[in-house]
C-alpha cells in the first residue's frame, strides 16, 4: 500500500516540477506581452492540473485505504506527514519524507512564482486601465477654472461618443 502512495507522490512531484517550468516560462512572457505563446503555455498548464486533480484524489483514496488498513478511520484521505508519523518502516519513512520535502519545496517556489506572474498581470491591467483613461479623457477637463454660476458648467462630455441621440 505505501509503495503504491509513494508512486503517486513521485508522480506528483514530477507534475509540479513541470508546472515550475511552465510558470518560470510565462514570466518573461507577460513582461513582453507574448499573448499567443501564454495562451500555448497555459493549455499545458491546464492538461498538467487535471493530471495534478486526478492524482490528488488518487492519493487520498489510497491514504485512506491505508489508514482504514490500520483501523485508524479519523485520518481517512490524511496528510503525509500524519503517514510519516505511523509508517513502521525506516525506508517508507525515509522515501515519504523525502518526498514530502521535495512536494513542499516545489509547491512552495510554485506559489511564489506564481505570486510574481500575478503581480505583473495586475501591473499591465492597471496599465490597460490607465491608458484606456487616457484616451477617453475629455481634454479640456481640468485644465482651466470655470465658475460656476457661467453658462456651460457642468456640461461636459464623458467620453468619445454622444449617446443623446
Amino acid at each position: 500500500m505505501v509503495e503504491a502512495i509513494v508512486e503517486t507522490l513521485g508522480k506528483q512531484a514530477l507534475l509540479y516540477s513541470q508546472l515550475l517550468v511552465l510558470a518560470k516560462q510565462k514570466t518573461p512572457l507577460l513582461v513582453k506581452n507574448e499573448v499567443e505563446q501564454l495562451n500555448a503555455i497555459m493549455q499545458k498548464e491546464k492538461k498538467l492540473l487535471k493530471q495534478v486533480e486526478e492524482l490528488e484524489q488518487l492519493r487520498m483514496q489510497l491514504s485512506g485505504q491505508f489508514f482504514s488498513s490500520l483501523g485508524l478511520l479519523r485520518y481517512r484521505g490524511g496528510r503525509l506527514i500524519e503517514m510519516i508519523r505511523i509508517v513502521a518502516s525506516a525506508q517508507d519513512k525515509q522515501k515519504l519524507t523525502e518526498l514530502h520535502s521535495e512536494l513542499t519545496e516545489l509547491l512552495g517556489e510554485l506559489q511564489n512564482v506564481n505570486e510574481l506572474n500575478q503581480q505583473l498581470i495586475e501591473q499591465s491591467l492597471k496599465f490597460i486601465d490607465y491608458s484606456i483613461d487616457l484616451m477617453v479623457e475629455d481634454p479640456n477637463e481640468d485644465m482651466t477654472y470655470q465658475h460656476p454660476l457661467s453658462p456651460g458648467y457642468g456640461n461636459a462630455r464623458n467620453g468619445l461618443f454622444d449617446t443623446r441621440g
